[in-house]
């Protein structure tokens, strides 16, 4: 291994480049591969580790430094010092992710470990055992998990998330006969079946549409049908949410139409813009006073001079009937002929 880092080209007469600068090298470093990098975003505690442990293998194989930890990159010996340390510099940056993404009580416990695959070795040994009392909480919401107030893509996700977890503490184990095959559609309808009873009343319809398929369909392809069917029900509720406030914008839009065309009215004959031709008065003429504008039968002139004799009429039968009051008093006083 020390050999390739130290050859020198007989054809350049320059130095070769050390094996660990090709990015492909488990030994590589970037220069974005800082100590106080945050690989995974939850941190280790007590009850995450089933998810953290996937999460965390998943970020150093991109980081192409899981071999320190599954012991599949030994420390070079002592014969290759460059090399070595290398190693070292790559063995310490990766405790430093380890201990970064995890509790401070945990990094605490693990931070005086030699080298990454002790520390990945002792977090193992710790928490990778089926804890039956975190079972039971995964059991147990997975139980009272039901769709609610959330939205189908909300139900699912939260559901899912559960059964992975699940899994994880309890792997089926691996065997060559056809009885895996038939564990793993077993739980498979359960999950079906467990998504279909935690949706709320109004996707009885689907639900039981789906119930009647043959086979039972697995959960992510429920999901979908479930999925399509909140779509079509979105779809409707917005078209009948959506058609009283078109009423109301047609009718403003008529009314303003109204009242442009009122306001754009002008009369042919007269000129003015209060009224249309159709309705104009002016070619009206009146008989009695001799105005244009209105007719007789409305001339406001002939009104008031029949009010006015009228008013004269019956100021004089008032007259009349009080002087004839008058005079029939006048004749039944008794006049009296003697002297006093």
């Amino acid at each position: 291994m020390g050999d390739n880092s130290e050859k020198r080209s007989t054809d350049t007469g320059m130095p070769s480049k050390p094996k660990w600068e090709n990015p492909n090298h488990p030994l590589y470093l970037h220069h974005a591969d800082q100590p106080g990098l945050i690989l995974v975003p939850q941190p280790l505690v007590e009850d995450n580790y089933s998810t953290w442990v996937q999460s965390m293998t998943m970020a150093l194989t991109v980081k192409n430094k899981i071999g320190f930890v599954d012991k599949s990159i030994k420390a070079p010996s002592g014969d290759e010092p460059d090399e070595l340390q290398q190693w070292k510099r790559c063995n310490n940056l990766v405790k430093t992710w380890l201990l970064g993404s995890m509790s401070k009580e945990i990094a605490g416990s693990v931070i005086h470990c030699k080298d990454a695959c002790q520390m990945w070795l002792d977090l193992q040994e710790r928490f990778s055992h089926v804890n039956t009392v975190q079972l039971f909480h995964i059991e147990n919401e997975i139980h009272d998990c039901i769709q609610g107030s959330m939205t189908v893509s909300s139900y699912f996700t939260k559901l899912k998330s559960l059964w992975d977890e699940r899994d994880a503490l309890c792997s089926i184990p691996a065997c060559s006969c056809g009885t895996t095959k038939e564990i793993a559609s077993y739980i498979e309808t359960q999950k079906t079946m467990k998504f279909l009873m935690g949706l709320n009343e109004s996707y009885a319809t689907v639900r039981g549409n789906t119930l009647l398929l043959e086979p039972l369909p697995t959960v992510n392809k429920a999901y979908s049908l479930v999925l399509r069917h909140e779509r079509q029900a979105e779809v409707s509720n917005g078209k009948a949410s959506v058609q009283p406030e078109a009423a109301v914008f047609a009718v403003k839009n008529s009314s303003r139409e109204s009242e442009s065309e009122e306001r754009g009215l002008r009369c042919a004959k007269c000129n003015r813009t209060n009224h249309s031709t159709k309705n104009c008065r002016a070619h009206l003429k009146c008989t009695f006073c001799g105005w244009k504008g209105h007719t007789f039968d409305y001339c406001r002139k002939r009104a008031a001079s029949l009010e006015a004799e009228q008013g004269s009429l019956s100021k004089g039968n008032q007259v009349a009937s009080y002087a004839s009051d008058a005079k029939g008093t006048v004749s039944n006083f008794p006049f009296f002929t003697g002297g006093m």
